[in-house]
């Protein structure tokens, strides 16, 4: 290991060079939001003297500890949390900048997970890589009623960070590229409709995340009272004097509350009118008309990660499901839920009734929704490349499939971080994966554009509706699972097709 130090606008920092790259972890980029400062934005961070060690991985977010992805601890959490960490080839030069924004349904997740280490991303695609953590539950995302959207003010605060700072790691400030997956994708497109983001990057990756996802003032009221009554007290000042296991202890319970009343998560963006000025698809439409490229895309079976301790679900509980996510008066849906599962039996003989429902969710919350984004995009004259991620997991003896989450590690090269041997796989076939995807998703950084790693994967339009298929072979297709879509379409044609906002 050998130590390196650079000069940023806070002070000096010495880092390390490891795997043939530069790593400088747990930068802080805002004030420690704890004390007087928990619930509130993100003051600037006070200078040091000397040189600080950025060596060590910073703690995660505030959240419960617990499994996650691939069955590997959280680790260590604080309120203290506003760090970013950079990994670079080198610090001469200017090269593109890869921005990661994790995902964990705004209440889990933590940037220094290892399989978002990108040492070789870094260096095979010879770019500069920025992860952050932003405050996550009720510290990030409960309206107190003076203040709002604070893990988004974070995220802000980081990206203004990375535009002061970048160039002493070697990045371009002016070639920034967002990468997001589930609601790290739900923050980019939220930034992409905010002003305040509007030059802080210029490219957009979004992973398994478009369907909606800002709550509107009734429901952020709802999840104020609702924890309001948990800990009892209205106040935000006695909020803050709250021990973390009783603030933790209440954000679990009142996200079970709100998720068994609603459906929903409790706690996400909030269109408060002042940061947030625009629901989610007037976000994706301000993006799109702005012109900045974004790359999106799904997993074929997203929704089995969320179904997988099921063994299997009865027919009219899959229906009753299944129906309450549809957007149309309840006798209707349950016709139209009884006649999709019927379809996708029909379409894959042997799928159980959970398959059946897993994946007409899957498209449902996820393909359709980023396709609608895609043809509003191509309306607005803003280029759009879609992918389709089907490598299917090897864990619960392939009952996974292509789940949720399951791209990150291919997508990052972490293929033989903790846990990953059995979620993901490690063959050389595995590995040949992940260096297809790494160069796509640099040279999507590098140039707003994949084709200098994929030459025939062509802006998506509604004509061809090209998608390039990550599997064991790699290939660009016209309308994958045309099928599919073409059974929903038919079934709802008598009701309100599913929104993308």
């Amino acid at each position: 290991m050998t130590a390196a130090e650079v000069e940023i606008d806070s002070g000096r920092l010495r880092g390390h060079r490891r795997d043939g790259v530069l790593r400088f972890d747990g930068i802080p980029y805002a004030a420690p939001p704890v004390g007087a400062l928990r619930f509130r934005a993100p003051e600037p961070v006070a200078p040091w003297s000397g040189t600080r060690l950025a060596q060590h991985a910073p703690p995660g977010p505030l959240q419960r500890p617990g499994p996650t992805l691939g069955s590997r601890p959280v680790g260590h959490t604080s309120e203290d949390c506003l760090h970013v960490n950079v990994v670079t080839p080198d610090r001469a030069g200017s090269r593109p900048v890869m921005v990661w924004i994790y995902g964990g349904g705004f209440v889990n997740g933590a940037a220094a997970d290892p399989i978002h280490a990108g040492e070789r991303l870094v260096a095979r695609g010879d770019v500069v890589l920025v992860t952050f953590d932003y405050r996550l539950g009720a510290l990030g995302f409960l309206h107190t009623g003076a203040s709002s959207n604070l893990g988004m003010r974070d995220q802000l605060a980081a990206l203004n960070w990375i535009q002061r700072n970048i160039e002493a790691f070697g990045g371009d400030p002016h070639r920034v590229t967002l990468f997001g997956e589930s609601a790290g994708a739900m923050c980019l497109l939220t930034l992409m409709g905010m002003p305040a983001a509007d030059q802080l990057f210029h490219a957009g990756i979004v992973q398994s995340g478009a369907a909606s996802w800002i709550a509107d003032a009734d429901a952020a009221e709802l999840t104020r009272r609702t924890f309001a009554a948990e800990v009892g007290s209205d106040d935000p000042e006695v909020w803050r004097s709250l021990s973390t296991e009783h603030l933790l202890a209440a954000q679990q319970s009142v996200e079970a509350q709100i998720r068994a009343a609603t459906g929903r998560g409790a706690f996400r963006p909030l269109l408060d009118g002042q940061l947030i000025e625009v629901d989610g698809q007037q976000a994706q439409d301000r993006a799109a008309n702005q012109g900045r490229p974004l790359m999106l895309g799904s997993n074929g079976d997203e929704q089995r990660l969320f179904l997988a301790m099921r063994r299997n679900m009865e027919r009219d509980d899959a229906v009753a499901r299944l129906s309450r996510a549809l957007p149309m008066p309840t006798p209707a849906a349950r016709r139209a839920a009884a006649t999709l599962l019927d379809g996708y039996a029909d379409q894959h003989p042997g799928y159980t009734t959970l398959e059946c429902l897993a994946a007409a969710e899957t498209e449902l919350h996820y393909r359709r929704p980023l396709l609608a984004l895609a043809a509003r995009r191509e309306a607005a004259s803003a280029r759009s490349w879609n992918y389709l991620f089907t490598w299917p997991s090897p864990a619960l003896r392939g009952r996974l499939g292509a789940c949720h989450a399951l791209e990150i590690p291919f997508v990052f090269g972490t293929l033989d971080a903790p846990g990953m041997s059995r979620f993901a796989g490690t063959d050389a076939e595995a590995w040949a994966l992940s260096e297809r995807m790494m160069d796509a998703w640099a040279a999507f950084a590098r140039h707003g554009d994949p084709r200098s790693a994929v030459s025939d994967w062509h802006p998506w339009d509604r004509l061809q509706q090209l998608a390039w298929i990550a599997d064991r072979e790699a290939r660009v297709e016209s309308d994958p699972r045309a099928e599919e879509g073409a059974m929903w379409d038919r079934v709802l044609t008598s009701g309100a097709a599913p929104t993308a906002d």
